[in-house]
């Protein structure tokens, strides 16, 4: 058995930021730009709302910043705030292999971080890079063929604490043997149901990871001890959370080929694989003589797992129906459009539709690719509109560009910042590379009150 444990740890010391290839550099920066608008975005949502009433009680030095918000918490207790806020609209990035959401919990952690000790803008961009790598690269042994992982894990919570502990290891300069000893400090908090998902114990799963992660890195700092091969050891991470797992999935081609590469970029906040579904509707809604108060049945085909994450016909509230396939599916089609004015809760509970939800039928079809799906809507006068997707958009073969992903974060912040500060946080975001000091970065993410 390979020592996969020591060989990620041995390749992330060992690399360079500038031998990484520009475009995986530049994924590194879309992926870091995307989460800071996703943060902003949910800062203001209930269950963010509740946890920082919570926090305020457990909290220790106030040193570090919230995004979007003026309180201030301990490094862990932000870390775990500013990657549970960036879930909270379902809006974070997305690796399709896995179905995990990477950056949050890696941007996280390294912001906060940021804030006690001095760190560059390579620096983070280079942490957050190979934390998002290798944190795919280890749910991909859990998701490669043969391995089976169970329907219930949350493979975000598995990687996610991985992926911050690796950040945070990288950017306070682990050498291999203490970098072996933070993933297997966070191999031992991995967690996360996937019976929690469209609750707020969702949203809780990437702070977990981002919290623990970080406190993974801390506690090795400090010469806190764990076993060097928690990852494929006979008792260890891979046999525990799959059956038949592909330990050569986490080393295949390292350093040549770049899972960070394949993220994407949510143009809409629902789960991914609902992605298909509402471009194929947007579509049909332009087609002439279309008309959703005409709409008889709903067919869809489908990728299994579509199903087994999203199949909710009646969505009780707004967290429902972020992953609800059958409420994106009518909403796409009644409303033409589908961002977050969708899914408030009074969208949510309009009987005009719940109705159109209860036409949607469906069939799971293996051959269907998890990007894609086939769309039929019929009429009541028996005529029928048809749009397969391929591919959908924020995709790896169909990526929002840079001016999209700017778009998309400029949105979110200005629910939050005034239009100035928001303009000026999107820059820079961009310019992040450039920055000598992220601490003083993180001084201009907070806000006093809400952008009118």
């Amino acid at each position: 058995m390979k020592d996969i444990t020591r060989i990620l740890s041995r390749y992330i010391c060992a690399s360079q930021y500038e031998m990484l290839p520009d475009a995986v550099r530049h994924e590194g920066l879309r992926a870091f730009v995307n989460y800071i608008g996703c943060a902003a975005g949910g800062s203001r949502e209930p269950d963010i709302e509740i946890m920082l009433r919570f926090l305020a009680e457990f909290n220790g030095a106030s040193a570090a910043t919230i995004i979007g918000r003026s309180e201030r918490l301990d490094a862990l207790n932000a870390a775990f705030i500013n990657s549970m806020s960036s879930a909270a609209l379902a809006f974070n990035d997305t690796h399709f292999k896995t179905v995990a959401h990477p950056t949050s919990p890696v941007a996280a952690a390294l912001l906060a971080l940021a804030e006690r000790q001095p760190m560059s803008g390579k620096s983070l961009l280079h942490a957050l890079i190979l934390g998002v790598e290798i944190q795919c690269r280890v749910g991909n042994i859990l998701c490669t063929p043969p391995a089976e992982s169970a329907v219930g894990l949350s493979v975000q919570g598995l990687v996610g604490v991985i992926g911050a502990a690796v950040a945070a290891g990288k950017a306070l300069a682990f050498d291999e043997a203490r970098m072996a000893t933070a993933i297997g400090i966070a191999c031992n908090q991995s967690s996360g149901i996937r019976q929690a998902q469209s609750t707020m114990s969702s949203h809780f799963t990437p702070g977990h990871a981002a919290r623990c992660g970080l406190t993974a890195a801390l506690l090795a700092a400090q010469g806190f001890e764990c076993s060097d091969d928690m990852i494929e050891g006979p008792k260890g991470y891979a046999v525990s959370f799959a059956h038949h797992p592909n330990l050569e999935a986490a080393i295949e081609r390292l350093g040549d080929v770049f899972e960070i590469g394949t993220l994407a970029y949510k143009p809409y906040p629902s789960g991914v694989v609902i992605h298909p579904i509402i471009d194929a509707c947007l579509e049909i809604v332009k087609e002439p003589g279309f008309n959703a108060e005409n709409i008889s049945q709903i067919e869809m085909r489908l990728n299994p797992l579509a199903a087994k994450l999203t199949d909710l016909m009646h969505p009780r509230d707004r967290g429902q129906a972020l992953v609800s396939m059958q409420h994106w599916a009518a909403i796409a089609l009644m409303h033409k459009t589908a961002g977050i004015a969708e899914v408030t809760d009074a969208v949510v509970r309009d009987p005009a539709v719940a109705a159109l939800r209860q036409k949607v039928t469906f069939i799971n079809d293996d051959a269907v690719g998890r990007e894609a799906a086939h769309i039929r809507v019929k009429l009541t006068d028996g005529s029928s509109f048809t749009n397969s997707v391929l591919h959908c958009r924020g995709s790896v073969n169909r990526p929002l560009n840079d001016q999209d992903v700017s778009d998309k974060i400029l949105n979110q912040l200005q629910t939050v910042y005034a239009p100035n500060t928001a303009e000026k946080i999107m820059a820079q975001s961009w310019a992040i590379e450039q920055c000598a000091n992220v601490g003083a970065f993180c001084k201009i993410l907070s806000a006093s009150e809400m952008a009118i």
